[in-house]
């Protein structure tokens, strides 16, 4: 890839949830030269549920040492569904997203990362009653994101209702939200089949963040960059072409999150990638 504009470059916390607590990543993010983070809101890492504000203190004073800023927050997607049948289990999922946006507010993110809940893999049929929830409950979501200030990203998800590029952009058009991007995540899009870079094109103006981690061909993975067969330089390269001025997030899941987050920024550089700041860059 060519030299380009140095792009915004982002650690996500997900690897972290199992061993740190939300303070202490943000500490060891910051520490390490990271100044872009995204919030994994999922326990024990991080409740999104508690309204808490000593935690939220202590991670304001961590974000305001080392000039962090939060780029988006996340539900685990396993805890909720938003196209579910059940009026019950979609109110649930809703009120979830609620209290994220709130924590989110609290600590001056930008955005907040929606899913598009769980299809039916065995009953495609089904999939057009379960829009009949997700789009309401969606609207409340966004709704409540403006109310206070944050935008949104619908981020496409290999067991999503809206799983690939083109289904994502035709429904965000169709129901007219203009204001609403798209958190793009190249190794959810490789475990569709589809190619991560058509689906960046497709996207094109409604991208909000880009997701980078690796993976084989069609499987689920999120692993450390260089370990699978996406091609991130020809990623790097679409980028480039549109001009992409929002941020890179690094989502990887490793035995040693921080290790593969930062061995990940540096293959990217070898790559031909460039970073706004960092020791990698």
């Amino acid at each position: 890839m060519e030299a380009c504009d140095p792009m915004q470059l982002a650690a996500h916390t997900f690897g972290f949830v199992w061993q740190d607590s939300a303070e202490a990543a943000f500490e060891t993010l910051g520490a390490a030269g990271f100044r872009d983070v995204q919030l994994m809101a999922a326990p024990p890492h991080f409740d999104p549920w508690r309204d808490d504000a000593p935690r939220t203190t202590r991670l304001r004073a961590v974000i305001a040492r080392y000039g962090l800023r939060v780029v988006a927050g996340d539900l685990a997607s396993s805890d909720i569904n938003l196209a579910s049948p059940s009026s019950e289990v979609v109110s649930f999922a809703v009120d979830a997203y609620r209290r994220l946006v709130a924590r989110c507010a609290e600590l001056g993110a930008v955005d907040v990362c929606v899913g598009s809940g769980r299809r039916h893999a065995l009953l495609a049929r089904a999939n057009d009653r379960l829009m009949e929830s997700f789009r309401p409950a969606f609207r409340a979501i966004v709704a409540e994101a403006r109310r206070r200030g944050l935008g949104v990203g619908l981020e496409n998800h290999p067991q999503g209702l809206l799983a690939d590029a083109a289904t994502i952009r035709g429904f965000l058009d169709a129901e007219e939200y203009r204001d609403v991007g798209v958190i793009y995540d190249v190794a959810n899009a490789v475990a569709i089949g589809e190619d991560p870079v058509a689906g960046l094109a497709t996207l094109g103006p409604r991208l909000r963040a880009v997701h980078l981690s690796d993976s084989p061909l069609g499987q689920w993975r999120h692993d450390p960059i260089g370990s699978g067969e996406i091609d991130f330089t020809a990623i790097g390269g679409e980028l480039r072409r549109q001009a992409y001025e929002g941020p890179v997030v690094l989502e990887i899941l490793s035995d040693n999150p921080l290790q593969g987050l930062i061995e990940g920024a540096q293959r990217l550089v070898r790559d031909g990638w460039s970073f706004q700041q960092g020791p990698w860059s």
